[in-house]
C-alpha cells in the first residue's frame, strides 16, 4: 500500500470538507476528488483507506455526526465515481453511480426514521423549513436588516410546500451534478498525471451526448406532468428537474463544440456559459437545443461513431 498517497488524499479530503463550512462551494464540489484520485491512481485499498482515515479525523475534530455526513454524502460519492472511472464507464454512468449511491443510503436512513417515528415526511420537512424561515427572519431583525427579514418572512407557506414536494428531484439532480463535477476534475488531473490509473478514453464536453434511449424517460416525464392527479404530476415535475439538467448539459456541449471550432479562448467560453446560465430565456433555448440534438445530431457525433 502507498501510505504516503493515502495520507495525502485523506488530508486533502479533510481540509476540503471542513473548509466547506466556511467556503461552501469549495468543500461541496471538491471534497470527493482527492479520494477519487487515490482510488483510481493508486488502487482500491488506498482509496478506501484514505476514506476511512478522513472519516476518523473528521469524527475526532467535529464529532461523529459530521463524520457520518462525510461518509454518506461525499465518501459514497467518491467510491461510486471512482469505480466508474476504474471500470471505464461512460461519464453519465459514472456520475449516476457517484450521485445515486449517497441518495440511496440517505433515503434508506430517512425511511427508517419516518417509519420508526410514524411521521409524515412532507409535513416534517415543511415544519423544518418554516422553523428555519422564522430563525432567519429573527437573525436579520436582530442585525437591524429589517427589509431582509421582511422579505424572508413574506415567503408563503405554499412556496415551501411545493419546494418540499420537489425536493427529491432537486436532491437527486444536485448529487448527480456534484458527482459529475468530481468526475470531470478527476479525469483532467489523471490525464496529466495518470500514476497507476488505467488509460482513460473519456469524450470531451464538446463530443458528449446523453444516451438517445433516455428520450423515452423525457416523454414519460411530460406525460406524467399532464396527468390530472397531484401525486402523479409531482412525480413528473421531480423527473423534469433531472431531465432539464441532462438536456441543458447536452445543449451546452453543442455550444462548446462550436466555440472550440471557432477557437474561442477558455476564459471567454466560461463567460459565455455564465451568461447562458444567468438568463432563463437562454437556459430554455440551450435546453431545447439539447433535446433537438437527439434527432438532428447537430455535431454529427453519432454518424462519426463518437460515443459518449
Amino acid at each position: 500500500m502507498n501510505y504516503k498517497a493515502t495520507l495525502s488524499a485523506a488530508a486533502q479530503a479533510v481540509l476540503l470538507f471542513l473548509s466547506g463550512f466556511y467556503i461552501p462551494l469549495l468543500g461541496i464540489m471538491f471534497t470527493p476528488v482527492p479520494l477519487v484520485l487515490a482510488y483510481v491512481r493508486q488502487g482500491r485499498a488506498e482509496g478506501l483507506s484514505a476514506l476511512g482515515l478522513s472519516i476518523a479525523v473528521v469524527g475526532a475534530i467535529a464529532g461523529w455526526q459530521v463524520a457520518d455526513f462525510l461518509l454518506l454524502c461525499f465518501g459514497l460519492m467518491a467510491v461510486g465515481t471512482a469505480e466508474g472511472l476504474r471500470r471505464q464507464w461512460k461519464p453519465e454512468a459514472a456520475a449516476l453511480a457517484g450521485g445515486l449511491l449517497p441518495v440511496t443510503a440517505l433515503t434508506l436512513i430517512a425511511a427508517r426514521f419516518f417509519l420508526l417515528t410514524n411521521r409524515n415526511p412532507v409535513t416534517f420537512v415543511e415544519a423544518f423549513f418554516k422553523d428555519q424561515r422564522a430563525l432567519a427572519a429573527k437573525l436579520y431583525t436582530d442585525l437591524k436588516l429589517t427589509e431582509v427579514a421582511a422579505a424572508i418572512s413574506s415567503v408563503p407557506d405554499t412556496f415551501i410546500h411545493y419546494l418540499v414536494l420537489l425536493l427529491p428531484g432537486i436532491v437527486v439532480t444536485s448529487m448527480i451534478l456534484l458527482a459529475l463535477a468530481s468526475f470531470a476534475l478527476a479525469v483532467r488531473i489523471i490525464t496529466r498525471r495518470p500514476g497507476k490509473a488505467p488509460v482513460l478514453a473519456v469524450p470531451s464536453l464538446a463530443q458528449w451526448h446523453a444516451p438517445d434511449v433516455w428520450v423515452w424517460g423525457l416523454i414519460v416525464t411530460l406525460v406524467l406532468i399532464l396527468v390530472p392527479n397531484e401525486t402523479v404530476k409531482i412525480t413528473g415535475w421531480n423527473l423534469a428537474v433531472l431531465y432539464s439538467c441532462i438536456y441543458l448539459i447536452q445543449g451546452i456541449s453543442i455550444v462548446e463544440h462550436y466555440l472550440r471550432k471557432a477557437r474561442v479562448h477558455t476564459v471567454v467560453r466560461g463567460l459565455i456559459y455564465a451568461i447562458i446560465l444567468a438568463l432563463p430565456p437562454t437556459v430554455a433555448c440551450v435546453m431545447a437545443l439539447g433535446v433537438v440534438d437527439i434527432w438532428a445530431d447537430v455535431r454529427k457525433v453519432r454518424i462519426s461513431g463518437t460515443q459518449a
